[in-house]
């Protein structure tokens, strides 16, 4: 029984570091499955030895912050993560995966991208967060904006998945958005 890790907590999931010991092997099957990386920027499957190596990685926290999403019953379902940080124009890239498919459509994706919020700009002071979805990825539209995220633009023929370009559509949030739009 693996001890209880502290987190962030939100209505239906608390964020968590990143463990090798426990997370390790979700990433891999999740990874390594088509279906839950159609969306993602990666899809060539991953080695054990390439997740342990992220794994490290991103314990620095230095131009990243990532964390492990588990549902209500501590269940791993996932991870999240502000990347590329720019401490200087105070910005990053936001990111999710749901790679539980049992957790899918269940609200737990827009969960995890709120509470991510509320630390980028409560806890880090960042400025701006930038994130992007596959133009056929409603899901992830549907969570970033429910968590607050703006539609800024379309990049046309952004991403490449089985042998056709999609575009891609931008969004972003600013503070002033977050905080201007808390109750």
């Amino acid at each position: 029984m693996a001890e209880k890790m502290a987190g962030l907590k939100g209505d239906k999931v608390r964020l968590v570091p990143p463990d090798k010991h426990a997370h390790l092997e979700n990433s891999i099957r999740w990874l390594n499955d088509p279906e839950v990386t159609q969306y993602l920027l990666m899809t060539i499957g991953v080695t054990r030895g390439m997740e342990e190596e992220w794994f490290d990685r991103v314990q620095k926290r230095d131009v990243e912050v990532v964390w492990a999403i588990l549902d209500d019953q501590d269940r791993h379902i996932g991870f999240t993560g502000i990347h590329r940080i720019n401490w200087k124009l105070r910005m990053g890239g936001t990111g999710t995966v749901i790679g539980e498919k049992s957790a899918w459509r269940k609200g737990f994706g827009s969960d995890a991208m709120r509470v991510r919020t509320k630390f980028a700009f409560e806890t880090l002071g960042l400025h701006r967060l930038e994130s992007e979805a596959r133009i056929d990825n409603v899901g992830s539209q549907r969570a970033l904006e429910k968590s607050g995220y703006r539609r800024e633009g379309v990049a046309r023929k952004k991403m490449f998945w089985g042998g056709q370009w999609y575009d891609a559509v931008l969004y972003g949030m600013l503070d002033e958005d977050y905080f201007g739009g808390r109750s």
